[in-house]
């Protein structure tokens, strides 16, 4: 792991004095991080410079600097980050202003940092798969992990434990790949799977423990039009590693399947809301793909027989995980994520006012759920998934399957 910095950030700031103090981060947007500003530390200034964090619990209260400025942090994330219950909470606490900027695709969020709007964003959250390619390109800083873990990893479970093989969010800067004993570049956040959706009171247990049944005639199927997980799970089925370079023979077998799977369904569905919707009316009674994000939000109103089931091929577990921006931070950058990791606001994060329900690692979280939620979340059956899934990391010739999935649409 990275050495832990030995400056003290707020004895710098209440050394220079209030008025040098909340003209930091003002100065630091309007220099772009390019020149010393005094009072600062490297970490808010310069591009690429390692997060430190102060000791434990400190991050969790404002200073008076951070009291007085009303800075803004603006964070490119998922929906639900952005809910009352999830932002409130700090803005009045720190008399911060946040700006939540939602994405639905990883790929053009990616594009849109790596095009220069990274200039815009202090933190972003990304499925994890993504965290090495955002290292690589140099959009995201180095995290010192040991002055980070008590606000972290030491409030996860065991699940998500570098020593327990946690590796998604630790980089091999040789390479660039994930390496629990490489550099720390990001936090998890939330996480799910994407499997498909049944209604359990349609489909029988027994034809369920395998996606071949959404490939037979026997039930009303819907396709929703989301390739990059789809094809992930057609490959599971077809007993292919998603993660590689694949061959030409594998392709045409992901081909024939994707086909097939295409001629069987009963219909398109363009989003989850109208995958929701052909679930509950009975219109279809399996859901291709879905997911606990998904399907949560059928669960939270109670319609327990819609599930996100996870056959014997396994579904496949993302992390969404949060990093800091290369360039200038506001100093209220390091306090916002502390308070977003934190077990009581994981807890809002995973039930939050607007936008889906889904699972946090975090232990105080999963100590405090309700029975209902343990119940929507499918807490106890967690373990079980995780241990007959794969994580995501990314499928790095995914440009040869989109015509795949396009043109099986044209054959509905």
């Amino acid at each position: 792991m990275v050495n832990q910095p030995s400056f003290d950030r707020r004895a710098v700031l209440r050394g220079v004095g209030g008025a040098a103090a909340s003209g930091v981060a003002v100065l630091a947007g309007c220099l772009g991080g390019e020149d010393e500003i005094e009072g600062a530390e490297p970490w808010q200034t310069d591009e690429l410079a390692e997060v430190p964090a102060e000791e434990h619990p400190a991050l969790y209260e404002p200073s008076e600097t951070e009291r007085d400025s009303s800075e803004t942090l603006a964070h490119l994330t998922w929906t639900g980050y952005d809910a009352e219950n999830v932002q409130g909470p700090f803005r009045e606490q720190f008399n911060a202003n946040t700006n939540i900027d939602l994405f639905t695709d990883n790929a053009q969020a990616f594009n849109r940092l790596q095009s220069g709007e990274w200039r815009q964003f202090e933190q972003c959250t990304f499925d994890m798969a993504w965290v090495p390619r955002l290292a690589e390109a140099e959009l995201i800083r180095p995290i010192d992990y040991e002055s980070w873990k008590p606000y972290t990893f030491d409030q996860y479970i065991d699940l998500f434990q570098p020593e327990n093989g946690y590796k998604y969010a630790f980089v091999n800067e040789d390479d660039y790949t994930f390496d629990a004993d490489g550099t720390l570049y990001t936090f998890p956040q939330r996480f799910g799977w994407a499997s498909f959706a049944v209604n359990t009171d349609t489909v029988a247990e027994s034809d369920y423990q395998s996606y071949d049944i959404a490939w037979s005639d026997q039930y009303d199927v819907g396709v929703y039009d989301l390739m990059f997980w789809g094809i992930q799970i057609i490959m599971l089925r077809e007993g292919i590693d998603p993660f590689k370079e694949h061959t030409d023979e594998e392709i045409e077998q992901v081909r024939q399947a994707t086909f097939d799977l295409f001629d069987n369904a009963s219909t398109l569905l363009t989003d989850f809301a109208s995958m929701n919707q052909a679930l509950t009316s009975g219109e279809i009674d399996i859901g291709f793909i879905s997911g606990n994000w998904i399907n949560g939000s059928l669960r939270r109103d109670g319609n327990y027989e819609f599930e996100a089931v996870v056959p014997d091929e396994g579904s496949v577990i993302w992390v969404e995980s949060t990093s800091f921006v290369k360039g200038p931070q506001p100093n209220v950058s390091d306090n916002y994520m502390a308070y977003m990791m934190r077990g009581e606001n994981a807890l809002e994060l995973s039930w939050p006012d607007s936008g889906g329900t889904n699972v946090v690692p975090h232990r105080t979280a999963w100590e405090n759920y309700t029975d209902e939620q343990r119940r929507v979340l499918r807490i106890d059956e967690i373990e079980d998934i995780i241990e007959q899934s794969v994580f995501y990391e990314g499928v790095p010739d995914l440009e040869k399957f989109e015509p795949i999935w396009r043109e099986a649409k044209t054959r509905m």
